[in-house]
């Protein structure tokens, strides 16, 4: 009986010419995938959490997960004609202090007829006295005319109406929020008032002082030397820029959803203006009615 020879497992090197070229193009492309995954890799870490990763400042973060357009679109609050019961600052109780305001005239302002007592209104308001908030609870005092019923309510002195923050609050809030770059969080958290208390305030406040931009458009057209930059400004995940137009006297910052030059037009307008306009050399202002003078950047030691 007679058994086959096995077959030898080492078959040596193949020495084909084509098989060897067809590895080694195999081998490159290897090479390349796993390049490219690499890269695939760093730029989804930088379009998910920034350029400097989780040191990334949350303005510079190109995609919150908060961010999303149906999230953006989405609107709070009750249904389209609900009427609201308003928010309750605090009570009476909660209170730092009760004040009274009275009426101060006895006669009616109309028909000069003496005024008789009618039933007191109630206002809650945050006060602030040396850097400390305190909570002022406000019985209004209230007296109407017997012969042409009008009714006379005492004032509530340094604030709004129906504002929840007094005068002097509000400025300070602003303060420390635009200038010293405090985030409205911390400004609640430090005087122990909500945080959307705070930010409707401030809103408030912005569309009063709303119209002033043109009277500050008109001085800043005025001077002699002016300067101006933008730089990128995200709200609520949504992309856009900050605009700075600055003089000696005047400081004007305007949010815009675009670098246009559009924004420099609705600024300087269209006629011809004195001065010099100082900027960089982005080519948004080459069209400003003014002359053009570029900024010099700061060159240390030879």
């Amino acid at each position: 009986m007679s058994y086959q020879e096995p077959k030898p497992t080492d078959y040596g090197i193949n020495s084909c010419d084509g098989c060897f070229e067809k590895q080694r193009i195999i081998d490159r492309q290897l090479e390349e995938i796993q390049r490219l995954k690499q890269k695939l890799s760093v730029n989804q870490r930088k379009s998910e959490k920034g350029f400097f990763g989780s040191s990334t400042p949350s303005s510079q973060i190109p995609l919150k997960p908060n961010s999303l357009a149906e999230n953006q679109a989405r609107k709070g609050g009750a249904a389209v004609g609900h009427r609201g019961v308003g928010r309750e600052v605090f009570s009476s109780a909660q209170a730092d202090q009760v004040r009274f305001a009275a009426v101060e005239t006895e006669t009616c302002p109309s028909c000069q007829c003496r005024l008789s007592r009618q039933s007191s209104n109630e206002r809650a308001i945050y006060e602030i006295e040396r850097e400390q908030v305190k909570k002022i609870y406000y019985e209004i005092e209230r007296k109407v005319c017997p012969r042409c019923r009008q009714i006379v309510a005492g004032r509530v002195a340094n604030t709004l109406p129906r504002a929840a923050l007094s005068n002097d609050l509000v400025v300070e809030v602003a303060e420390q929020h635009y200038v010293l770059g405090r985030t409205l969080g911390q400004i609640a958290e430090r005087f122990g008032i909500n945080y959307s208390t705070l930010f409707e305030s401030l809103k408030r406040i912005g569309k009063k002082l709303e119209p002033s931009l043109e009277r500050l458009k008109a001085d800043y057209r005025a001077s002699v030397v002016r300067h101006a930059d933008e730089t990128g400004w995200r709200t609520d995940g949504a992309g856009g820029y900050s605009w700075y137009f600055g003089s000696k006297e005047v400081s004007l910052h305007l949010f815009r959803e675009t670098r246009s030059a559009s924004v420099a037009k609705e600024v300087f307008g269209t006629e011809q203006l004195p001065g010099v306009l100082v900027v960089d050399r982005y080519n948004g202002y080459n069209r400003v009615p003014c002359q053009i003078q570029y900024c010099c950047p700061f060159v240390t030691g030879a």
